[in-house]
Protein backbone atom coordinates (compact mmCIF):
# COMPACT_ATOMS: atom_id res chain seq x y z
CA UNK A 1 0.00 0.00 0.00
CA UNK A 2 3.06 2.50 1.04
CA UNK A 3 4.08 1.78 -2.34
CA UNK A 4 1.35 2.10 -4.32
CA UNK A 5 1.16 5.49 -2.42
CA UNK A 6 4.77 6.45 -3.29
CA UNK A 7 4.04 5.56 -6.96
CA UNK A 8 1.27 7.78 -7.24
CA UNK A 9 2.60 10.56 -5.76
CA UNK A 10 5.92 10.58 -7.99
CA UNK A 11 3.02 9.74 -11.04
CA UNK A 12 1.28 13.53 -10.11
CA UNK A 13 4.68 15.45 -9.23
CA UNK A 14 5.93 13.98 -13.28
CA UNK A 15 2.57 14.89 -14.73
CA UNK A 16 2.47 18.64 -13.00
CA UNK A 17 3.34 22.00 -14.37
CA UNK A 18 6.15 21.42 -11.68
CA UNK A 19 8.01 18.79 -13.93
CA UNK A 20 6.29 20.00 -17.54
CA UNK A 21 6.71 23.80 -17.49
CA UNK A 22 8.00 24.16 -20.80
CA UNK A 23 8.86 27.97 -19.64
CA UNK A 24 12.28 28.14 -21.05
CA UNK A 25 13.85 30.63 -23.60
CA UNK A 26 13.27 28.06 -26.40
CA UNK A 27 9.23 27.01 -25.46
CA UNK A 28 8.50 30.87 -25.40
CA UNK A 29 10.38 31.22 -28.70
CA UNK A 30 6.89 29.35 -30.48
CA UNK A 31 4.52 32.18 -28.20
CA UNK A 32 6.43 34.79 -29.99
CA UNK A 33 7.63 35.36 -26.19
CA UNK A 34 11.19 35.66 -27.14
CA UNK A 35 14.04 35.56 -29.66
CA UNK A 36 16.44 32.91 -29.76
CA UNK A 37 19.98 34.67 -31.21
CA UNK A 38 21.70 33.90 -34.31
CA UNK A 39 24.17 31.96 -32.17
CA UNK A 40 21.31 30.00 -31.10
CA UNK A 41 19.69 29.66 -33.92
CA UNK A 42 22.56 28.26 -35.96
CA UNK A 43 22.85 25.72 -32.73
CA UNK A 44 19.46 24.56 -33.29
CA UNK A 45 20.17 23.71 -36.68
CA UNK A 46 23.39 22.08 -35.43
CA UNK A 47 21.85 20.56 -32.83
CA UNK A 48 19.54 18.87 -35.58
CA UNK A 49 21.95 18.40 -38.59
CA UNK A 50 25.85 18.15 -38.33
CA UNK A 51 26.57 17.22 -34.71
CA UNK A 52 23.61 14.77 -34.69
CA UNK A 53 22.28 15.42 -31.21
CA UNK A 54 19.20 14.60 -31.90
CA UNK A 55 19.14 11.58 -33.02
CA UNK A 56 19.04 10.50 -29.44
CA UNK A 57 17.90 13.89 -28.18
CA UNK A 58 14.66 13.24 -30.24
CA UNK A 59 13.08 16.50 -31.14
CA UNK A 60 9.20 16.98 -32.59
CA UNK A 61 9.29 17.87 -35.95
CA UNK A 62 8.74 22.03 -35.28
CA UNK A 63 10.54 21.46 -31.86
CA UNK A 64 7.99 22.52 -29.92
CA UNK A 65 7.15 21.11 -26.91
CA UNK A 66 10.24 18.65 -27.37
CA UNK A 67 11.74 15.99 -24.47
CA UNK A 68 14.82 16.19 -26.32
CA UNK A 69 15.06 11.79 -25.29
CA UNK A 70 14.05 8.62 -27.32
CA UNK A 71 14.30 6.53 -24.18
CA UNK A 72 16.98 4.41 -25.73
CA UNK A 73 20.38 3.44 -24.11
CA UNK A 74 24.06 4.20 -25.28
CA UNK A 75 27.19 3.57 -24.69
CA UNK A 76 28.79 6.64 -26.05
CA UNK A 77 32.54 5.82 -24.44
CA UNK A 78 33.00 7.62 -21.64
CA UNK A 79 35.74 7.23 -19.79
CA UNK A 80 36.31 6.49 -15.70
CA UNK A 81 35.35 9.41 -13.96
CA UNK A 82 38.84 8.89 -11.42
CA UNK A 83 36.84 11.76 -8.98
CA UNK A 84 34.68 8.96 -8.43
CA UNK A 85 34.97 7.58 -4.85
CA UNK A 86 33.65 4.07 -5.94
CA UNK A 87 37.07 3.46 -7.44
CA UNK A 88 38.73 3.49 -3.72
CA UNK A 89 36.37 1.25 -2.44
CA UNK A 90 36.19 -0.95 -5.31
CA UNK A 91 39.36 -0.84 -7.37
CA UNK A 92 37.67 -3.14 -9.98
CA UNK A 93 34.84 -1.90 -10.33
CA UNK A 94 33.74 -1.31 -14.00
CA UNK A 95 29.91 0.18 -14.66
CA UNK A 96 28.28 -1.90 -17.41
CA UNK A 97 25.26 0.45 -17.02
CA UNK A 98 22.40 -1.68 -18.99
CA UNK A 99 24.20 -4.55 -19.38
CA UNK A 100 25.48 -5.33 -15.72
CA UNK A 101 21.76 -5.54 -14.73
CA UNK A 102 20.32 -7.40 -17.50
CA UNK A 103 23.27 -10.11 -15.94
CA UNK A 104 20.91 -10.02 -13.16
CA UNK A 105 18.16 -11.08 -13.93
CA UNK A 106 17.85 -15.00 -15.60
CA UNK A 107 15.00 -14.25 -17.92
CA UNK A 108 17.39 -11.15 -19.45
CA UNK A 109 20.67 -12.57 -19.06
CA UNK A 110 21.50 -13.16 -22.69
CA UNK A 111 21.17 -9.68 -23.65
CA UNK A 112 23.84 -8.27 -21.63
CA UNK A 113 26.68 -8.54 -23.60
CA UNK A 114 24.95 -6.52 -26.41
CA UNK A 115 23.84 -3.72 -23.55
CA UNK A 116 27.22 -3.63 -21.54
CA UNK A 117 27.92 0.19 -20.80
CA UNK A 118 24.91 1.21 -22.29
CA UNK A 119 22.80 3.67 -20.25
CA UNK A 120 20.04 5.81 -20.69
CA UNK A 121 19.19 9.05 -22.95
CA UNK A 122 18.43 11.64 -20.61
CA UNK A 123 16.37 14.77 -21.35
CA UNK A 124 18.18 17.65 -21.97
CA UNK A 125 15.83 19.96 -20.76
CA UNK A 126 17.34 21.99 -18.00
CA UNK A 127 20.59 20.79 -18.59
CA UNK A 128 22.38 24.20 -17.73
CA UNK A 129 19.76 25.39 -15.39
CA UNK A 130 21.94 25.72 -11.76
CA UNK A 131 20.74 27.01 -8.58
CA UNK A 132 24.11 29.93 -9.17
CA UNK A 133 26.12 31.13 -12.00
CA UNK A 134 29.10 29.23 -9.91
CA UNK A 135 27.35 25.98 -9.52
CA UNK A 136 29.35 23.02 -11.15
CA UNK A 137 27.10 20.92 -12.84
CA UNK A 138 28.08 17.63 -13.76
CA UNK A 139 27.55 15.50 -17.04
CA UNK A 140 27.48 11.94 -18.95
CA UNK A 141 26.17 9.12 -16.28
CA UNK A 142 28.99 9.36 -14.31
CA UNK A 143 29.46 13.02 -13.96
CA UNK A 144 32.76 12.83 -15.73
CA UNK A 145 32.10 15.91 -17.42
CA UNK A 146 31.82 19.30 -15.47
CA UNK A 147 31.20 21.93 -18.16
CA UNK A 148 28.48 21.65 -21.68
CA UNK A 149 31.43 22.75 -23.48
CA UNK A 150 33.77 19.84 -22.58
CA UNK A 151 31.11 17.21 -22.91
CA UNK A 152 29.99 18.85 -26.75
CA UNK A 153 33.56 18.85 -27.28
CA UNK A 154 33.95 15.24 -26.58
CA UNK A 155 30.76 14.32 -28.71
CA UNK A 156 32.73 15.92 -31.86
CA UNK A 157 36.07 14.71 -31.20
CA UNK A 158 35.84 11.56 -28.87
CA UNK A 159 37.46 9.61 -32.26
CA UNK A 160 39.87 12.09 -33.43
CA UNK A 161 42.14 12.50 -30.58
CA UNK A 162 45.18 10.25 -29.21
CA UNK A 163 44.13 8.10 -26.52
CA UNK A 164 45.51 9.56 -23.04
CA UNK A 165 47.34 7.51 -21.31
CA UNK A 166 45.52 7.08 -17.91
CA UNK A 167 42.80 7.74 -16.27
CA UNK A 168 42.59 11.74 -16.62
CA UNK A 169 39.73 14.26 -15.74
CA UNK A 170 37.76 16.27 -18.27
CA UNK A 171 40.54 19.02 -17.47
CA UNK A 172 43.23 17.20 -17.60
CA UNK A 173 42.33 15.81 -21.04
CA UNK A 174 41.33 18.94 -22.34
CA UNK A 175 44.86 20.54 -21.39
CA UNK A 176 46.03 17.25 -22.77
CA UNK A 177 44.31 17.34 -26.03
CA UNK A 178 43.56 13.63 -25.66
CA UNK A 179 40.36 11.73 -24.12
CA UNK A 180 40.67 8.34 -21.98
CA UNK A 181 40.65 5.22 -23.24
CA UNK A 182 35.77 4.10 -22.65
CA UNK A 183 35.21 2.32 -19.26
CA UNK A 184 33.35 -0.20 -21.48
CA UNK A 185 34.79 -0.92 -24.78
CA UNK A 186 32.07 -3.06 -26.12
CA UNK A 187 28.96 -1.66 -28.18
CA UNK A 188 30.36 2.21 -28.54
CA UNK A 189 28.28 4.45 -30.48
CA UNK A 190 30.84 5.37 -33.65
CA UNK A 191 28.01 5.92 -35.62
CA UNK A 192 26.92 9.49 -34.07
CA UNK A 193 29.32 10.49 -32.74
CA UNK A 194 33.26 10.41 -32.27
CA UNK A 195 34.15 12.87 -35.26
CA UNK A 196 31.64 15.19 -35.97
CA UNK A 197 33.91 17.91 -37.88
CA UNK A 198 32.65 20.69 -35.53
CA UNK A 199 34.60 23.66 -35.29
CA UNK A 200 35.06 25.36 -31.88
CA UNK A 201 32.49 28.27 -33.34
CA UNK A 202 29.99 25.39 -33.78
CA UNK A 203 30.12 23.81 -30.74
CA UNK A 204 30.18 26.68 -28.86
CA UNK A 205 26.62 27.73 -31.33
CA UNK A 206 25.23 24.21 -29.69
CA UNK A 207 26.33 25.21 -25.87
CA UNK A 208 24.34 28.37 -26.77
CA UNK A 209 21.45 26.72 -27.74
CA UNK A 210 21.20 23.97 -24.63
CA UNK A 211 21.59 26.97 -22.62
CA UNK A 212 18.09 28.34 -24.21
CA UNK A 213 16.06 24.69 -22.45
CA UNK A 214 16.49 25.83 -18.95
CA UNK A 215 12.59 26.51 -17.75
CA UNK A 216 11.75 29.84 -15.54
CA UNK A 217 13.18 31.76 -18.25
CA UNK A 218 12.38 35.94 -18.16
CA UNK A 219 11.93 37.47 -21.40
CA UNK A 220 11.91 40.88 -19.43
CA UNK A 221 15.58 39.88 -18.34
CA UNK A 222 16.87 39.72 -21.46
Amino acid sequence: MVYDLIALTIAAFEASPESNAFTSKFDLSFKGKARLSQEERRGFALFKGQGKCARCHAVTAGGEKSLFTDFTFDNLGLPINPENPVYDVNPGFVDLGLGGFLKTRPDYAALAPENDGKHKVPTLRNVDKRPSAVFVKAYGHNGYFKSLKGIVHFYNTRDVKPVCPGDYTEAEALAANCWPAPEVAANVNTAELGNLGLTAADEDAIVAFLKTLSDGYDPGGQ
